[in-house]
C-alpha cells in the first residue's frame, strides 16, 4: 500500500481506482466453496443489492427465505452434520454468533453452516425448528474480488466505508488526499487509476544442476532439503537458464520436477455441487489405463469398457446437459473431434463433457450412444513436484528411426509402460525424455523466486 501511495509522489490529492470491486453474483456456500451460480435460490427480494456495503453474509427468517446480512451481526444458525452415525442431520444452536463465529463453531462441533439446495431442505428445517427461531445464519457469503482474481484479503477501508450509497458502489477508489485509505464508489464515475504489472529481473526461478547420480524421488528428496524443489519450467527463457547452469560441462540427461502420475484421473465438470462422496472416483477400465505410447491422457468408451487413449485422436462423444428444463440429460454428437474440441463444443452448447458417477450414468451413456466409441470427461495432466500448473513442454520429437517422446518406454524390452519420469537430454538441446523413476541421473533443483510490483498510476 505504502509503495502504491507512493507512486504518486505529492502531485495528486484526489481518488483513483484499484482492481477491488462487490461482484453481487458471487455467492458461494461454506461447505466445500461451492459457487451457488445457477444453483437454487430463495430471496426475499428480488436479488441482494448489499445495502449499507456490507451485507457479504445470509439470515434465513422462519418462512425460508434468505436475506443478506452484515457478517459482523449476531445471529443463532444451523449446521449441518454429515459425519456417520450421527442422530440428526440438522443442528440448531441457540446461540448469539457472528457469521464467521457461527462457521467456525458448526465446523468444530458438526461438519459446517448449512447449505440449501432445494425447497424439500427449506420444509424439512421448518418442520424440525418451526418454533425456534425467527432467523439463523445459513452458510451461504461471499467476498469481494479483485480484477487479477487474487485472493488477497487486505483492506484499507476509510472509517464509514464501504456504504455503498443509493445502492450504487461497487467499485474501490483510493483517497489519496486520506493518507490513502479505500472508499466505494459508483463505477460509472471517471477516475484516475492504478495499475501494476508482474516482472523479475531474469527468471523467476534460479536453477541448480546437482552432478550426482539419484532416482528421482531421491533427487526430489535432495531438492526440497536443500533448495526449494526438482525443477519445474514455465517457458523457454527459463529453459535457457536451466541449460545455461551446466555450462557445457555434462552432456547427459539430467532429471528436473516433472511426472506422470497414471493415477491422477478428473472430470472435466468440476461442480462440486454436482457429485457426493465417492462420485468423482467411479471407473469401468477394462485392463486400463496403460499409457500404452506415453500419450494416452484422456478416456473413451467402447461398449461399456473405458480405454485411455491419446487426447488428439478423434471420436464421437456425449455431453451433459445440466441446465433446468433441459429435455434430455445426455447428448451424443457423432461427429468426431478431439478431446479437447469435444470439451469445448459440449461447454458451448451444453454444460460439459459427460460425467460418470455410478453405474446407472453408465448405463444411460451406453444406451444414447449407441455402443459407438465416446469420448467422456475424465482427463488427466502431467503433474510437476511442487505442484505447478504450468504446461509448458519441450518434448523431443522423432528422429530418424527414434520415437518421439514422451513413449513410456515403446518398444523397448522390459521398460514399456514403466517409463512416468522426466528428463532433459543435454546431448539434444535439452529436449526432454520419459525415463523410468529408478534410473540414478544427475538432476536440476531450482530456488525460490523473487516477484517484483511494479504499479503506474495514470491520470
Amino acid at each position: 500500500m505504502n509503495s502504491l501511495i507512493n507512486t504518486v509522489n505529492g502531485s495528486y490529492s484526489g481518488s483513483a481506482w484499484i482492481g477491488l470491486f462487490d461482484d453481487l453474483n458471487s455467492w458461494r456456500w461454506s461447505l466445500n466453496n461451492a459457487a451457488l451460480e445457477g444453483g437454487y435460490k430463495r430471496w426475499y427480494v428480488q436479488r441482494p443489492v448489499n445495502s449499507g456495503g456490507r451485507s457479504l453474509c445470509v439470515i434465513m427468517n422462519t418462512y425460508g427465505l434468505w436475506n443478506e446480512y452484515p457478517c459482523s451481526y449476531s445471529n443463532h444458525l444451523i449446521c449441518y452434520d454429515g459425519r456417520e452415525n450421527v442422530s440428526t442431520k440438522y443442528v440448531y444452536v441457540n446461540q448469539l454468533k457472528t457469521w464467521t463465529e457461527a462457521q467456525s463453531y458448526c465446523r468444530e462441533h458438526h461438519t459446517d453452516l448449512i447449505s440449501i439446495r432445494n425447497e424439500n431442505e427449506i420444509h424439512k428445517i421448518q418442520y424440525l425448528f418451526k418454533k425456534e427461531f425467527n432467523s439463523v445464519w445459513i452458510g451461504l457469503y461471499r467476498t469481494r474480488s479483485w480484477s487479477d482474481q487474487s485472493n488477497s484479503s487486505f483492506s484499507n477501508w476509510r472509517t464509514g466505508q464501504p456504504d455503498n450509497a443509493g445502492n450504487s458502489e461497487y467499485c474501490t477508489a483510493v483517497s489519496f488526499s486520506d493518507s490513502g485509505s479505500w472508499t466505494d464508489e459508483n463505477c460509472n464515475t471517471a477516475l484516475p487509476f492504478i495499475c501494476y504489472s508482474v516482472s523479475s529481473l531474469t527468471s523467476s526461478r534460479q536453477y541448480h544442476f546437482v552432478n550426482e547420480n539419484k532416482t528421482w524421488t531421491e533427487a526430489q528428496r535432495f531438492c526440497r532439503q536443500n533448495y526449494t524443489d526438482l525443477a519445474t519450467i514455465d517457458n523457454m527463457e527459463e529453459m535457457k537458464s536451466l541449460i545455461n547452469t551446466v555450462n557445457g560441462s555434462y552432456s547427459g540427461s539430467a532429471w528436473i520436477g516433472l511426472y506422470d502420475d497414471v493415477n491422477s484421473w478428473r472430470w472435466s465438470l468440476e461442480d462440486n455441487d454436482f457429485y457426493q462422496e465417492g462420485e468423482r472416483d467411479f471407473r469401468n477400465f477394462y485392463h486400463q489405463p496403460d499409457n500404452y505410447n506415453g500419450k494416452e491422457l484422456c478416456v473413451y468408451m467402447s461398449y461399456e469398457n473405458w480405454f485411455d487413449s491419446s487426447c488428439d485422436n478423434k471420436y464421437t462423444f456425449v455431453c451433459s446437459d445440466g441446465r433446468e428444463n433441459a429435455s434430455q440429460k445426455y447428448i451424443w454428437v457423432s461427429e468426431g473431434r478431439t478431446w479437447t474440441e469435444a470439451q469445448s463444443y459440449c461447454r458451448e452448447k451444453y454444460t460439459d463433457l459427460a460425467s460418470v458417477r455410478n453405474e446407472t450414468e453408465h448405463q444411460q451413456i451406453l444406451s444414447v450412444s449407441l455402443g459407438n466409441v465416446v469420448w467422456i470427461g475424465l482427463y488427466r495432466n502431467r503433474l510437476w513436484s511442487d505442484q505447478s500448473n504450468s504446461s509448458f513442454t519441450y518434448w523431443r520429437q522423432m528422429v530418424r528411426s527414434e520415437v518421439a517422446q514422451p513413449d513410456n518406454g515403446f518398444n523397448i524390452p522390459k521398460q514399456t509402460g514403466h517409463q512416468h519420469c522426466t528428463a532433459v537430454s543435454l546431448q539434444h538441446f535439452g529436449q526432454w525424455t520419459d525415463e523410468q523413476c529408478f534410473n540414478s541421473l544427475p538432476f536440476f533443483c531450482y530456488s525460490g523466486e523473487q516477484i517484483y510490483n511494479n504499479f503506474y498510476y495514470s491520470n
